[in-house]
């Protein structure tokens, strides 16, 4: 059975087989799966744990005679084994046939591995433990994937995320599966509610900054180019990550572009639902940008993002400056040269 790692509990409840492969490149859902595995097995009688690491080296003719010895505590055992980055030799892939193939076999083994390639999927090894037994293949989810494993991930624990706090978690935390899981772990415990709001998201990440994340940007789309740099410098001093700035700034921009290209102003309200308080606002900075001066903003937000997230290089805090003097109506970004 080859499953995803969001099915593996509903499928441990159902069925336990002896044999499973955890594999993959990312490490917190390996990481899961096998506690997952491993508590099902405690649950199943397993009391004693014996774990063998192929980077210090596996004597499978020992580990062999061991699965066919008694536990000392004369009761089921869980046998982890560690491959790594390893491909199984032939003696490993001999051993797991052979547990594979035993069909009054008590105790459980679990294989944890970085990485499967395509060609290894097709041995017979692989082809064993999925007939037999359970394969986990761990991948970081990405685009709507990653925003359907937030919401998982939340409901998990008791409470529904808001979209708007998908888009902006997403943002901050999409290719690090363990900063999202630490966002939301955090999350619970601030919030109250049953849903977690884009206003909690903020708080929770930016709580201790003297201005608020959403005043930076607003204060650009008022036009006013020196609070906008005071403001943007006072939240880089108290630590706020400039992640959460250019989130900001490419929410509003991606607005202002889908405004500026619907065929009435009005009609590109409507249709992104902005409230009435902020239509004025916006109008404003409509009539002082052009459209391809607006997206040429909005490409900015997105090179800033990537070098907030150490995938481009140069300053961030630097191009945030500058993308909000030109937001402000001060120099065009090329002007800034």
């Amino acid at each position: 059975m080859n499953l995803e790692p969001e099915r593996l509990a509903q499928a441990l409840g159902k069925t336990l087989p002896s044999l499973f492969l955890v594999y993959g490149d990312e490490p917190l859902q390996r990481l899961e799966a096998v506690d997952a595995i491993r508590r099902a097995a405690r649950a199943a009688g397993a009391e004693e744990r014996l774990s063998f690491d192929a980077a210090t080296g596996i004597d499978w003719d020992f580990l062999r005679a061991e699965t066919m010895s008694l536990s000392l505590f004369a009761g089921r055992r869980i046998f982890e084994l560690d491959l790594g980055k390893k491909k199984p030799d032939a003696d490993a892939q001999a051993f797991i046939s052979t547990w594979a193939a035993r069909q009054d076999q008590q105790d459980f083994c679990i294989l944890c591995a970085e990485q499967v390639k395509q060609d290894e999927q097709q041995a017979g090894w692989f082809r064993a433990i999925s007939t037999s037994g359970i394969v986990v293949a761990c991948r970081l989810p990405e685009g709507e994937a990653f925003r359907h494993w937030l919401q998982a991930r939340a409901g998990a624990r008791g409470k529904t995320l808001s979209p708007e706090a998908i888009d902006f978690l997403c943002a901050r935390t999409e290719g690090n599966l363990l900063a999202a899981a630490q966002e939301i772990d955090l999350l619970q415990l601030l919030v109250d509610e049953p849903v977690i709001s884009l206003d909690h998201a903020l708080a929770a990440v930016s709580d201790s900054a003297r201005y608020d994340v959403y005043k930076v940007v607003d204060s650009a789309l008022t036009g006013d180019v020196a609070r906008a740099v005071r403001m943007l410098r006072g939240v880089r001093d108290e630590g706020t990550d400039p992640v959460v700035l250019a989130w900001s700034a490419g929410r509003e921009l991606r607005v202002l572009a889908r405004v500026a290209a619907a065929r009435s102003v009005d009609a590109g309200f409507a249709a992104e639902r902005v409230w009435a308080s902020r239509q004025n606002l916006l109008r404003r900075v409509l009539r002082r940008l052009a459209a391809p001066d607006i997206e040429a903003l909005l490409r900015e937000s997105v090179r800033i993002d990537q070098m907030a997230k150490g995938m481009r290089e140069g300053d961030p805090w630097e191009a945030l400056e500058s993308l909000l003097m030109a937001l402000a109506g001060g120099p065009r970004l090329g002007e800034l040269a």
